[in-house]
């Protein structure tokens, strides 16, 4: 608590004191016990709100918004691994931000997306190499025709 604010609190209940009213409750001008806790709770609530809480807060949430970017398949930025690591270093470097939840939905989308393209490019790339194997042997069945026709018939 300020120190302004515990004079103040010492010099309202030493007038509260001083005043001989003799019924339990306070002059009007005296906060009660309840408006009393509330002004002792304002430090408390601005100390959970600090500069540096609110500087961690927006470097969280850039993160956050530099992770959609480049998830955005529509962005200039799109990179998939990239939004991935990046929603992961916002997980490890600020785990109780408010965009927790939102950062863990998409690093586990991104991941599933990530596998998928693995499986597709290997799947690609196996596709690519039968057809190039159907050519040789398209050619190869090409070439013993060729060879049965110029042995002739009976040989």
């Amino acid at each position: 608590m300020s120190a302004t604010i515990a004079r103040a609190l010492l010099g309202v209940g030493l007038l509260g004191a001083c005043s001989a009213c003799s019924t339990g409750a306070g002059p009007v001008w005296m906060p009660s016990s309840k408006e009393a806790r509330q002004v002792e709770a304002v430090p408390a609530r601005a100390a959970a709100s600090t500069p540096e809480r609110d500087v961690r807060s927006e470097r969280a949430e850039a993160l956050y918004r530099l992770g959609l970017l480049q998830a955005d398949p529509t962005s200039g930025l799109r990179d998939y691994r990239a939004a991935r690591d990046t929603f992961t270093r916002l997980l490890s470097e600020y785990p109780r931000s408010h965009w927790d939840a939102e950062a863990r939905a998409w690093q586990a989308t991104l991941t599933d997306l990530l596998v998928r393209e693995d499986e597709a490019r290997r799947y690609s790339q196996r596709v690519q190499r039968l057809e190039e194997d159907s050519k040789r042997t398209k050619t190869n069945l090409e070439w013993l025709k060729q060879t049965d026709l110029d042995r002739g018939p009976g040989r």
